[in-house]
């Protein structure tokens, strides 16, 4: 918050009718920009925020938690730099980078709209600061939350009502008409869950555009990708995300559809957004929207955001259509439905960070339940009425949604804006999209899969898929999280069922340098003492991998809650449905969260802002603002601070101003534990472990020293590449748990059992799979290395489509790789590699090791051109491989 521009804002609200009432009808800035779209005819008025029950509707209440000493820096999960310096959508630097926004993850600078507005520093989140004051008020409406039967209720629909109540073509973002439901999504639910590959089909032909085999293609698309602190299964709710692009974006160059090109397009937005565009990329988007530039950081006018959020249904995992028909614990029953539509341009460099438009008054439709967020996109919003069915949200509710997305705009009509300094064009999901195939499907929460015969009180499931890493950290992006808010989500918070995961792993028996301590509330200083602990022990958990399970995934205890507590949470939620009192927090808890609590230091005590101060324990309703000098810039802005450190920045320290909240291409993810691995390469019976009868073939292998790495798989007529510690697709419960110099090892994971793969030696099984030794030059012509470039893009594993890797090890020591044609001998050929080549050196740097291979392919992974020598028979030869001029983008996907 910029408490600076105190004077800034009163002027402005004065040129836009501070003093307005709610209705006031002036005309929006917006509406020239879509006249000639469908949406013509859409019509708002301009709210003053000041008049708001909470005027600072945009500041949500995870803002006002302390830090326990600095030990939890939930902050900086949507207050950096690091977007904004990258120039990929962001101009809201929010870390100290702009004098005049202020540091948010170092101070409370909660400003006031101008000098007589209401104060910014008090915490009106009623609901989630106090919950028995909830309680209480839906006791006094007779209502008896303990005969509520929430398991039922989750498993009702409401979605589907809601979709029914929006008239006009569901092909389009506006239906058109002056209708409540006008901007509701027109994604049917009917049509859902998405198909495999995340495309969303119809039966029905109104809802497409056009058809394949499976059915009516409707232009929506699911994506599925690595959850923030906010929308989790332990918070209670979760996301479904899906996009779709204008007609255009779907046809060739002629007008007709094509599946493919919309695919392509896809795929480049999913690049231009998560700023790895390739130098080879085109620079307008494909087909007929080859009009439209592919801009970094950047949507298309027109693109689509559907996003239903789900109640927590632990038993809902995709596969019983019965309890629901969606994975990732998302139930049934819709808590909200939120839209958004990229309605015009919107370019950040054009507007400075000192730009914001905070104060200004907010332009929507209360009937229609959309606003404007000031930044190019309309937002719009249902959620329950006090009956569980979907209604248009109010003004006052959707600046809630601004408050996280939005971006800095000035025109000569400010309209409200705010944000976040994280977001890329006022975004969460599709920059935290896991790269490829993975990433476009139903959003399941790290491939869930429930436990129907678990106990109310027990871990639910397992997650099949482990910590993505961090592209800049290299750290995972759980791990980071757990290290550095050392709670469940951004709240600090530490559910019960996370902190039994904890004290029963974390124990000074087993290594750790404590056991895991209890919270201590008893005195400021024993609190602070324990938070510390809580801190050092967390990021011994996570440095040993103890979030991992053995086959990497992570553990399901820390992501998903037992059955109980998800149920007790939802009857929570439900109290602020029958009160309808959204506007004071829909984050409800069983008590108020130990962060809004004072455990400071007594001789350094907040106060109120009359002065007064907190006792130890008591919660904290407000802080002190400046009052000292009425002609100040910040008079009554917030001045007290965080107690984040910025002289000592993670991982000494907590503070990191740089954090980027993306993934790393491609997609990699923290090691697991390796224990079993060492102890099986002492094992004095290898020979006595039989070899697999499964129908799998060892082609090839990288091992690194610690007994990890990968193994190349040949089944039925492909192939398939795996790493130590996950398990097999092919087959389930299998998994592989060693790579060897010329062996995989195999372990039944139900009884333990192990079996071996030796390079080369096929199973009864199996079939031998012929390489063609040839390729002929008619052949060779028709090999696609464009596409080729483009599928390693997104599956770096495609790369063994190409050249099949062997080490060759003399005397103990790797002198390099014997090469032979992956699935694609044509490939290979294309490339100018022969079938036995040992490659011995890269760019004159000699591979001497395993470990040293796999970085030294990392750091010419983004190189255009390389130098490879070659032992070809008796002779070393140097083949340049230029791969600008192959288009075979080698060099994406190296490093995977």
């Amino acid at each position: 918050m910029n408490k600076y521009w105190l004077s800034v804002w009163a002027l402005l609200l004065a040129l836009t009718g501070c003093g307005d009432e709610v209705a006031n009808t002036t005309a929006s800035p917006l509406e020239p920009a879509i006249a000639a779209a469908p949406g013509v005819g859409l019509r708002g008025d301009r709210a003053n925020p000041v008049l708001f029950e909470n005027p600072y509707a945009h500041t949500p209440a995870q803002c006002y938690i302390e830090t326990s000493g600095g030990t939890q820096n939930a902050c900086q999960y949507c207050h950096t730099n690091a977007a904004y310096q990258e120039g990929l959508g962001n101009n809201n630097p929010q870390a100290g980078l702009e004098d005049r926004i202020g540091n948010l993850q170092l101070e409370y600078a909660f400003a006031a709209y101008d000098t007589v507005a209401p104060l910014a520093t008090v915490n009106r989140w009623e609901n989630t600061l106090k919950p028995e004051n909830l309680r209480a008020v839906v006791a006094a409406m007779g209502i008896d939350t303990a005969a509520w039967d929430m398991r039922t209720y989750l498993r009702t629909d409401n979605w589907q009502a809601a979709y029914q109540q929006r008239p006009g073509d569901p092909k389009q973002w506006d239906a058109g008409m002056q209708a409540p439901f006008r901007l509701f999504p027109g994604l049917d639910p009917a049509d859902l869950p998405a198909s495999s590959d995340g495309f969303v089909r119809s039966q029905q032909e109104k809802n497409g555009f056009f058809r394949d085999a499976q059915g009516w293609i409707t232009g929506w698309r699911a994506l599925n990708f690595m959850p923030y602190g906010i929308f989790t299964p332990m918070t209670g709710s979760v996301s479904g995300i899906y996009v779709r692009l204008p007609e255009s974006f779907m046809q060739r160059e002629d007008g007709s559809f094509d599946l493919a090109t919309y695919a392509q397009n896809l795929d480049l937005l999913e690049r231009a957004i998560q700023g790895r565009l390739l130098p080879t990329d085109s620079t307008r988007y494909l087909g007929k929207a080859n009009t439209v530039t592919v801009e970094r950081g950047l949507y298309p006018l027109g693109t689509e955001f559907a996003h239903p959020l789900h109640y927590v249904d632990i038993r809902a995992d995709g596969t019983d259509a019965s309890i629901s028909p969606f994975p990732g614990t998302r139930s049934r029953r819709v808590k909200e439905v939120r839209y958004m539509y990229k309605a015009r341009h919107w370019q950040p460099d054009q507007f400075r960070p000192a730009d914001k438009a905070e104060g200004t008054s907010v332009y929507g439709n209360d009937e229609q339940g959309w606003v404007d967020n000031g930044a190019g996109w309309l937002l719009s919003g249902y959620i329950e009425d006090k009956n569980g069915a979907l209604r248009p949200q109010t003004r006052e509710e959707m600046t809630q949604c601004i408050g996280c997305h939005s971006g800095i705009t000035r025109t000569e009509f400010p309209t409200f804006t705010s944000g976040s300094g994280n977001t890329v064009d006022s975004t969460w999901a599709m920059p935290r999209k896991f790269a490829g195939d993975l990433g476009w499907q139903e959003m399941n929460y790290l491939l869930y899969q429930a436990d129907q015969n678990s106990a109310d009180t027990a871990v639910p499931g397992k997650a099949r898929q482990g910590d993505p890493l961090n592209r800049d950290l290299g750290k995972g992006e759980l791990r980071y999280f757990l290290e550095t808010v050392v709670g469940a989500s951004l709240y600090g918070d530490m559910p019960a069922a996370i902190e039994a995961v904890l004290a029963s792993t974390i124990r000074k028996a087993d290594g750790y340098s404590a056991d895991w301590p209890a919270l201590d509330t008893s005195s400021a200083e024993r609190f602070q003492q324990v938070q510390a602990l809580r801190q050092t022990l967390m990021r011994e958990f996570t440095a040993k991998g103890g979030h991992l399970a053995a086959d990497g995934t992570i553990k399901g205890g820390l992501l998903y809650p037992p059955e109980r507590d998800a149920l007790a949470t939802a009857a929570r939620y439900r109290q602020v449905v029958v009160s309808q009192r959204y506007t004071k927090g829909k984050d409800v808890f069983a008590e108020t969260p130990v962060t809004f609590r004072h455990f400071r230091d007594p001789a350094e005590a907040l106060t109120r802002v009359d002065g007064t101060p907190y006792q130890t324990g008591e919660i904290i309703t407000e802080r002190a603002v400046e009052l000292d000098n009425p002609a100040s810039f910040t008079y009554r802005a917030g001045n007290i601070a965080t107690q984040i450190d910025d002289s000592k920045p993670y991982p000494e320290g907590n503070y990191n101003p740089a954090y980027l909240p993306l993934l790393k291409f491609p997609l990699q993810f923290e090691t697991a534990p390796a224990p079993a691995a060492r102890a099986m390469q002492q094992r004095s019976d290898w020979n006595a472990i039989p070899l697999t009868d499964l129908p799998l073939c060892l082609s090839g292998m990288l091992r690194l020293p610690t007994g990890q790495g990968f193994a190349v798989i040949e089944h039925q007529d492909g192939q398939f590449l795996v790493q130590s510690g996950r398990e097999l697709h092919t087959h389930q419960g299998v998994k592989l748990v060693e790579v060897g110099e010329r062996y995989a090892l195999l372990q039944h994971v139900d009884d333990g059992h192990l079996e071996k793969l030796e390079l080369g030696v096929r199973s009864q099984a199996t079939a031998p799979v012929a390489a063609p030794l040839t390729i002929a030059a008619d052949e060779l012509a028709f090999v696609d290395l464009k596409a080729f470039r483009d599928n390693a893009a997104l599956d770096p594993y495609r790369l063994f489509d190409a050249v099949q890797p062997e080490a060759v090890v003399v005397s103990g020591k790797l002198s390099g790789y014997r090469l032979s044609p992956g699935t694609d001998p044509a490939l290979f050929v294309k490339a100018g590699l022969k079938t036995g080549d040992v490659l011995l050196a890269v760019n004159g740097v000699r591979l001497e090791s395993e470990e040293q291979a796999v970085k030294l392919l990392e750091q010419y992974s983004g190189t255009i051109q390389l130098s490879l020598t070659l032992q070809r028979g008796k002779e070393e030869v140097n083949v340049p491989v230029n791969f600008q001029e192959l288009e075979l983008a080698f060099n994406t996907v190296v490093s995977g």
